[in-house]
């Protein structure tokens, strides 16, 4: 049986939270698709912390069971 993360997404933009639950061996960038298919747009870094989350590490590495990951714009496309 796979273990899993437990984990909310916090959207500054937006105010909203979701609660998430992702495999410990799944991808970041995993995440991110979860992220655009349920709030509906691009443009967003992940980051946990003070830590920005990289699509290529996997869940159990970058997120503990109970965390709060922050969902904020991508300052990089501001100046697109």
């Amino acid at each position: 049986m796979m273990e899993m993360v437990r984990f909310t997404l916090f959207c500054r933009n937006r105010g909203s939270n979701i609660r998430m639950e992702f495999g410990k061996d799944d991808k970041i960038g995993d995440v991110d698709a979860a992220v655009r298919e349920a709030l509906g747009f691009d443009g967003f870094i992940l980051r946990n912390g003070y830590s920005l989350l990289d699509p290529e590490q996997s869940v159990g590495s970058s997120i503990s069971d109970g965390d709060v990951v922050d969902v904020i714009p991508d300052p990089e496309g501001f100046f697109k």
